[in-house]
């Protein structure tokens, strides 16, 4: 007779579980023995195995095959019409294929069996389990409803030009776009622009009226797109309901409005910004979509070569100072702040950020939205921020002199800041300070790097080819043909492919430019705030420039040469 579950048995038999780490849950396996999701809850809280492992032994113990994912599985129709998905997604669970009289269905909990007893009676067959883990089932249970659902062309081809919609306020928001099954034209149409959106991994959706119809693109990866048009008699109604959506005011078409909506899509989490302009035409809307994930990005997934991560990484774990990132608006500068704030503790740190507006909400970090309208600003939420006993400080931006001259007194009294500041380059941003009015000395003693970001088109790995370049485009980028051709080194570009939607892209990488602030560039600062002078000093100690950065990139066959001259000067 066991003293535990048997599931406890096997992890300690096969899967390196050790007995001294059961010691301190003795008393919670006890009174587990016969219920394995109260046991699995304690034993990965307290971490004593992980999922994975656990329902490997759970299907042992069960005598039932085990699967990490179902990437390969193939969706059928047929289900996602029967089974509702916030049934699915309740009860973890989803059919993976039939074949004559058995019916394969992934699962978590193999005592769960009402749903399983509901399919066995509808299918009239036997059912054969599958045990994975959660998130294994849930991307299964995301990815059939995502590919079930209506296209937006087909969506479009629904409406009824001369019908009048009368019901648009009767709107309750569906818990997953995907499980809207509300009939009615409009709000299948906005629904499938949305989830056709997020499918793309589109930052924004241009709706934009016209004379004659209504034009809908999608920016991907910084380009926008024509995805569909729709009928121009639709398109007030189509504005309705995304003002009713963002709590705007439909009955206000002559000024521009603002406004903002969380919804839940294929199971992520998307904060949308409503943006709302009067034209000639009619309203034109843009939609801002930011996806909520859970987990930060890590520093080392955003593309930074190893010459800039690791002096970058010195600068993050500094103990004070201030840290800016600069660049154009949508070069990824929030994103790099969040993956800096990602790699410190932030349990022994005390970690504020101040933002307009809040990008993405996270758990262990305190987050002020500014808000002019009532006077908190940027320079008063930072004069707050210090008496909450802070040791990071993020601040979205310097707009101004008075942020720009409490954030270096914050930096001179122990405190790491982290900024973002407008400029073309690195060394313009020292330039940008000093123009604000920061004295040269103050600069210097203060910021400890300036790393400078662009985003550029990444090369669609389906369809890239390589080729020779012209010696004119070598010398743009300021390669030596003579080296380039010793080294017999290869350009390369993507043909297009139905992957990219013919564009040669897919995704986009960061390049970037790291100013060290060294003695020798301080030095420089307080004789000159010329920012060719800097980078001149800059160069002499070996930074990296935009251009140089890019055209690694380039030699790695990660991006084109056209993205990167039209992205950089030199």
């Amino acid at each position: 007779m066991y003293t535990y579950h048997p599931v406890v048995e096997i992890l300690v038999k096969s899967f390196g579980t050790t007995p001294q780490s059961l010691e301190p849950l003795h008393e919670q396996l006890l009174a587990y023995r016969e219920n394995t999701q109260g046991l699995k809850e304690a034993m990965l809280k307290h971490k004593v195995t992980d999922e994975s492992e656990f329902q490997q032994a759970l299907a042992a113990y069960y005598e039932l095959e085990y699967r990490d994912n179902f990437n390969d599985v193939p969706v059928v129709r047929e289900f996602t019409e029967f089974i509702p998905i916030r049934y699915a997604k309740k009860n973890i669970f989803f059919p993976l294929k039939k074949t004559r009289n058995t019916l394969e269905v992934a699962i978590t909990n193999p005592e769960l069996s009402q749903p399983l007893d509901d399919l066995a009676r509808h299918f009239k067959c036997h059912i054969q389990s599958v045990i994975s883990h959660k998130q294994a089932v849930l991307d299964l249970i995301n990815r059939a409803y995502d590919e079930s659902s209506a296209s937006t062309e087909d969506a479009v081809d629904l409406l009824d030009s001369e019908e009048t919609y009368e019901n648009i306020l009767a709107v309750e928001e569906p818990e997953d776009l995907l499980d809207a099954t509300d009939e009615e034209p409009i709000k299948r149409l906005v629904n499938s622009l949305l989830w056709q959106a997020a499918k793309d991994e589109a930052s924004d959706v241009h709706i934009d009226p016209t004379p004659r119809e209504t034009i809908v693109r999608y920016r991907i990866d910084g380009v926008l797109q024509q995805v569909t048009v729709f009928p121009r008699q639709v398109h007030v109604t189509v504005v309705n309901r995304i003002k009713v959506m963002s709590r705007l005011d439909i009955a206000q078409k002559g000024l521009p409005q603002d406004g903002r909506s969380m919804v839940l899509i294929a199971g992520r989490k998307i904060d949308i910004r409503v943006s709302t302009v009067p034209t000639v035409h009619g309203e034109k809307i843009v939609m801002r979509l930011l996806f909520q994930e859970e987990k930060l990005m890590q520093l080392r997934h955003l593309g930074l070569a190893k010459y800039i991560l690791q002096p970058y990484q010195n600068m993050v774990n500094s103990s004070g100072g201030i840290i800016l990132v600069t660049g154009p608006t949508g070069s990824g500068k929030t994103t790099t702040l969040y993956a800096s704030l990602a790699e410190i503790d932030n349990e022994a740190r005390n970690i504020i950020t101040i933002e307009d507006p809040v990008e993405y909400k996270l758990s262990g970090y305190s987050q002020i939205e500014v808000k002019p309208k009532v006077g908190l600003t940027f320079a008063n939420a930072l004069r707050s921020v210090l008496r909450q006993d802070p040791d990071v400080i993020m601040v979205g931006e310097m707009r101004d002199t008075e942020t720009a001259q409490i954030a270096i007194q914050s930096a001179l009294t122990g405190h790491l800041v982290f900024s973002t500041v407008h400029t073309n380059s690195a060394p313009a941003t020292i330039t940008r300070l000093i123009d604000m009015g920061i004295e040269p000395f103050l600069v210097s003693s203060s910021i400890i790097g300036v790393l400078a970001q662009r985003l550029v088109r990444r090369i669609c790995p389906d369809c890239r080819k390589s080729y020779q370049p012209h010696p004119e485009q070598l010398r743009e980028l300021g390669i030596k043909e003579v080296s380039f051709r010793k080294l017999d080194r290869r350009f390369f570009r993507g043909d297009g492919c139905d992957n990219c939607r013919q564009t040669g892209y897919r995704g986009r990488i960061g390049i970037h430019e790291l100013l060290v602030m060294s003695e020798g560039v301080k030095n420089t600062i307080l004789e000159s705030s010329d920012s060719d002078t800097i980078r001149k000093q800059g160069l002499k100690e070996k930074m990296i420039t935009l251009r140089r950065d890019g055209v690694n990139k380039i030699l790695h066959g990660l991006t084109t040469a056209e993205e990167i001259l039209t992205i950089t000067s030199e």
